[in-house]
């Protein structure tokens, strides 16, 4: 594939993934602000929407077929770049939406009591939420398409999966760290 080509997919991929990230993120601040959601049943539909992805990706296992054909392209270009690091990191990832759906289970079980307590947004805070976000989100998959793009073979990937996932861990806690501090200045400036 000519280096024209790639960047021209890569340019397809963020596109849209940027496009369904604002407009699940809008959906997402339209269905909070519309109706009351007690967390409990809150919890449940997000776990219950990451177990659907988590067996839809189980059941599609080494395909790339994909619903979008940008997706279905770059998985074709990866797969082929990566080897069996492609089918290590997919599973992985299905494995990580199941421990994640369990997680947001329990977290339904565990505020079941707390029916009254429904899911409010400050508009302002969450719209920093979701700009950091976005941007975290960019700068990751900026990363990976550089580490991806630029091997040479498959032997580049030797271990990919298992120090990406590492790599992840690191970030999860930074991550965690940033939103905590946004959060207490947000706390702070509007007290």
């Amino acid at each position: 594939m000519e280096l024209t080509d790639i960047k021209e997919m890569r340019r397809k991929q963020i596109g849209i993934i940027n496009f369904l990230l604002i407009m699940l993120m809008a959906l997402f601040f339209i269905i909070i602000h519309s109706f009351d959601i007690p967390f409990p049943v809150f919890y449940f539909i997000v776990g219950a929407f990451i177990l659907l992805q988590a067996v839809f990706r189980f059941l599609k296992g080494a395909s790339t077929k994909s619903v979008i054909p940008a997706f279905e392209k770059v998985a074709n270009y990866e797969r082929q770049k990566m080897g069996r690091e492609w089918d290590k990191q997919r599973k992985m990832v299905a494995i990580w939406s199941l421990v994640l759906s369990g997680f947001m289970f329990w977290q339904s079980y565990i505020t079941r009591g707390s029916a009254d307590d429904v899911v409010k947004i400050d508009f302002i805070f969450m719209l920093i939420i979701a700009l950091v976000t976005i941007g975290l989100i960019n700068i990751c998959l900026i990363l990976r398409f550089r580490n991806i793009d630029r091997s040479i073979s498959e032997l580049d990937f030797s271990g990919y999966t298992w120090k990406s996932n590492l790599l992840g861990a690191f970030m999860g806690v930074v991550i965690a760290f940033i939103f905590f501090a946004i959060t207490m200045v947000y706390i702070l400036y509007t007290i």
